[in-house]
């Protein structure tokens, strides 16, 4: 089997020490405008989920959506705190990362 990315983990996570990179993120998404689905269905991923997939692929320098998204279905830590409740494909992250949440993106670094 070869070697996954997120087995070359750069930095092991817990819960507790990736809250703390969350922290400053905490008061200004409390007025993020919210991410509405375009349609009936549900929306796979909140911006949250974003947030929390964008940190964690740039900490860990994953070299794909690709990387990112087998690591959340194979790493407890990633699947349990960073993908979405019930997973998500690589279609449907490369989606949701490239065409939803950029007003609430821009509104969280203007914040910042």
């Amino acid at each position: 089997m070869p070697i996954t990315q997120c087995k070359k983990q750069k930095i092991k996570f817990d819960a507790e020490s990736f809250i703390q990179y969350l922290l400053p993120l905490q008061k200004i998404l409390l007025t993020t405008p919210a991410l509405n689905s375009r349609g009936y269905r549900p929306l796979k991923m909140t911006f949250e989920d974003q947030l929390n997939a964008l940190l964690f692929y740039h900490l860990q320098e994953h070299e794909s959506a690709r990387d990112l998204v087998q690591c959340m279905k194979e790493d407890d830590f990633a699947k349990n705190n960073i993908a979405p409740d019930g997973g998500i494909s690589l279609s449907s992250f490369c989606e949701a990362i490239n065409d939803r949440g950029l007003e609430q993106l821009q509104y969280v670094f203007e914040e910042l």
